[in-house]
């Protein structure tokens, strides 16, 4: 039997777009070592190939020189681009013998089809004054829907309104907010790869789409721009145009339907805090593909989430979407026996080297001081000599039963502000080299598991309670927020037992195989060293 398409997918299936002002979208990018070394973190963006978007909607690949993230005060959105991909095969046979392939105009025509027969509908929603109230009349997205044809290449808009037949509609039925915009983009012929530099690394035939987000405004009723909440008004009197008595102005922050924490959202400062009324446009859009091929059908569908901007896209997190979407696959426990020795290095060190960056980002003296939690009795030891640390009897000072012994952090000076800090960083610096990790762990077996949080684990108080976001003890990760903002963050389920896999199989070693601690340091680590010796040397010939 001829192969015919017997299934439909999208590449990304989630993909994330990020709010901008801009009318320029920001240029793919890349993390990657950086050639020379920096103090403050192990990864760089470089440029890649990015897709610009030619009147006719062609697209025309092309790599900036470098990574611009605003024109002026407005920042540049990022747009997902989508492209749909197909599953080739006998429809008898098994599926496994089926072969993916991008769905382009010539495999559409091999089936008498076109890209006219394509359908892209988009649904797109925003349900957070939704959830905190508990009425569905104040959700709001494109509810009549968004359908374009496959050979359609204009831009295409998606306005929010509010629900279909609402009662009293948040948003006026003649001022719809705008939540971004979708676009198919027109295929064109591959080259060749000796025909453009691009040509090896890009496909401009196969049939894709592109999300762009909304601008990142936020709106609200007339009370919202007349300037009294604590910084000033919430919103412009552009943007003031939503109706006050819908629901969502006036609400007050206890009532039993709201999302913890209450802070989410802005309040009136006068005696009586109540919502402000304030939404903006972000949203989650999911786009619907459908192949009408005669009497049936194929589907496939992406999910895209408009959110605000990255303020640090060279750091990366130590727990993303793909290690949360791992945490629930049936077969985490078989891939993480799965992995060698060596392969289990790597990941250990590249986790400490995640969690470095994010702890570079983080103001660990002022979240200490605001958040740390009074420590019970059984949870304190003698003091630290000399540690500087305020208010020792908090988590992370110098009573702090955790702490390691023989560290201590200086007071703070002129001109070491955040002593905490510099000393989280430079601790986690030093941890982000396998080799001194390991030492780490030979020296005190218990180490990791005592002080790094299990998997949505926090710690029973005194008093009963469990501890919270806003007060938490110095067990890793501290003053970070879980997914439920009440708990604090921690590893997935998996990243936790594949650590503390990593832990007990350094205790296996035989001890006289063990090198001393002034033992040469590990590849990454000595990659680093000379950078740094190639670095010096090239300061020293310039002078």
């Amino acid at each position: 039997m001829v192969d015919r398409i017997c299934e439909l997918f999208c590449i990304p299936p989630i993909a994330i777009a990020r709010l901008g002002g801009s009318t320029t979208p920001l240029a793919a990018y890349q993390w990657a070592q950086p050639a020379n070394p920096r103090t403050d973190g192990d990864t760089v963006i470089v440029p890649s190939w990015s897709l610009r978007v030619l009147p006719q909607g062609t697209v025309d690949p092309h790599k900036p020189p470098s990574i611009q993230f605003r024109d002026g005060e407005l920042l540049r959105p990022v747009c997902p681009f989508i492209e749909i991909w197909a599953r080739v095969g006998d429809p008898a046979a098994n599926p496994s013998s089926w072969q993916d392939r991008p769905l382009t105009p010539a495999l559409l025509a091999a089936e008498n089809l076109s890209a006219g027969d394509l359908t892209f509908s988009v649904e797109a929603r925003n349900l957070k004054a939704h959830r905190r109230t508990g009425n569905s009349a104040l959700a709001y997205g494109n509810f009549e829907g968004l359908s374009i044809r496959g050979d359609d290449h204009s831009r295409h808009p998606v306005l929010g309104t509010s629900p279909l037949g609402a009662a009293t509609p948040m948003i006026p039925p003649d001022r719809p907010i705008p939540l971004g915009s979708v676009q198919v983009m027109r295929s064109q012929p591959q080259p060749a790869p000796s025909a453009e530099p691009w040509a090896s690394e890009v496909d401009v035939e196969v049939i894709r789409f592109r999300f762009t987000p909304a601008a990142g405004l936020t709106y609200g009723p007339p009370q919202a721009a007349a300037g009294n909440v604590q910084n000033g008004p919430a919103v412009q009197p552009a943007q003031a145009f939503l109706n006050a008595t819908a629901g969502w102005f006036g609400t007050p922050p206890n009532r039993t339907s709201f999302v913890i924490p209450a802070d989410t959202f802005d309040t009136r400062s006068d005696s009586i805090p109540a919502s402000l009324g304030v939404i903006d446009d972000t949203c989650e859009a999911r786009v619907t593909v459908v192949l009408k091929r005669g009497a049936d059908s194929l589907t496939a569908q992406a999910n895209i989430f408009s959110a605000p901007p990255d303020f640090a896209p060279d750091r990366r997190p130590f727990v993303s979407i793909a290690d949360e979407l791992n945490d629930r696959a049936a077969d985490a426990e078989a891939r993480n026996a799965a992995l060698g020795p060596d392969e289990l290095d790597a990941w250990v060190e590249d986790l400490f080297e995640r969690i470095y960056e994010a702890v570079s980002l983080l103001n660990v003296d002022f979240w200490r001081n605001a958040n740390g939690l009074p420590l019970p009795a059984e949870k304190l030891a003698p003091p630290i000599v000399g540690d500087g640390l305020p208010a020792p009897r908090n988590s992370m000072g110098g009573e702090d039963a955790l702490r390691n012994r023989t560290l201590r952090v200086g007071r703070a000076t002129t001109q070491t502000p955040l002593p905490l800090s510099d000393h989280a960083r430079s601790r986690h610096r030093n941890l982000a080299d396998i080799a001194s990790l390991r030492a780490l762990v030979r020296e005190d077996p218990q180490r990791l598991r005592t002080l790094v949080r299990g998997p949505f684990e926090s710690e029973r108080l005194s008093n009963g309670q469990q501890e919270g976001l806003r007060a938490t003890t110095m067990r890793m990760p501290p003053f970070m927020a879980q997914s439920t903002p009440s708990t604090p963050l921690t590893l997935c389920a998996w990243q936790y037992d594949l650590l503390l896999a990593w832990a007990q199989a350094q205790l296996a070693v035989p001890a006289a195989a063990v090198a001393p601690l002034g033992r040469p340091v590990s590849d990454r680590a000595e990659q680093r060293r000379q950078a740094i010796l190639r670095n010096l040397d090239t300061i020293g010939a310039t002078r």
